[in-house]
């Protein structure tokens, strides 16, 4: 089982892509460091360049990094390097741990998966009794692909208040970056799961989860019962 957008879209923006994210600090990390979770192992599947990973690294005797892009891997090891974190380049359905997680954690990866469902359950599958799952995915209401112009119009309209907040020559990196070819085809590929969708499929795979709107995205956490029939 293979994801469904090409992994290799983001082998061609690669450090394109992590100076992006670096320039939004907590998109990926704020509300996941809010939960304040600590313990064993922490995985963070669909790593990127690991930011995240670098944030779980503080709270976890060790962190695996996983994605499918071996040059987000390289940039991972070479910019966010720890002593008890291990970068690995690999599909998730072959990823097989009979140690389990304490954290299962992963931040808009799941859209990409052929089989949706599928990834839930093998996530799932990978915890600890008594762990966590946390999980990010972007959603969309009105479409399962938003147009061109939601991307293009939105960066265009955030450019002055990005020059403030980054500077001028990082603004301005941000809003190329946004009408980038190889980005715009990576965005127009991926298609969301609606609101009630995502309520509906993550509340199937795991019973009693907490739901949080991050506007552009649903980020799910749920609790791994402590007993051998509702754990892994």
């Amino acid at each position: 089982m293979t994801q469904a957008t090409d992994p290799r879209s983001f082998d061609r923006f690669a450090l394109d892509y992590d100076r992006f994210v670096s320039l939004l600090p907590g998109q990926n990390t704020a509300w996941l460091t809010a939960l304040d979770l600590k313990g064993g192992r922490a995985l963070d599947a669909g790593c990127g360049s690991g930011h995240a990973v670098a944030a779980l690294a503080d709270a976890f005797d060790e962190v695996v990094g996983l994605d499918l892009s071996a040059p987000l891997i390289e940039i991972a090891r070479a910019e966010r390097a720890r002593p008890h974190v291990r970068y690995v380049v690999q599909d998730l359905f072959e990823l097989a741990d009979d140690d389990g997680f304490d954290l299962v954690y992963s931040h808009t990866m799941l859209h990409h998966l052929d089989d949706y469902r599928a990834g839930l359950e093998h996530l799932k599958g990978l915890v600890r009794p008594g762990g966590t799952v946390a999980l990010i995915d972007n959603v969309s209401d009105r479409r399962p692909t938003p147009p061109r112009w939601a991307y293009t119009w939105g960066a265009r309209l955030a450019f002055p208040r990005e020059v403030l907040r980054v500077g001028p020559r990082d603004a301005w990196f941000q809003l190329r970056f946004w009408h980038s070819r190889p980005w715009l085809a990576h965005l127009l590929s991926d298609r969301y799961l609606s609101r009630g969708q995502f309520r509906e499929l993550y509340g199937d795979v795991f019973p009693g989860a907490r739901f949080d709107d991050l506007g552009f995205a649903l980020a799910m956490v749920w609790t791994a019962p402590r007993n051998a029939d509702g754990g892994r």
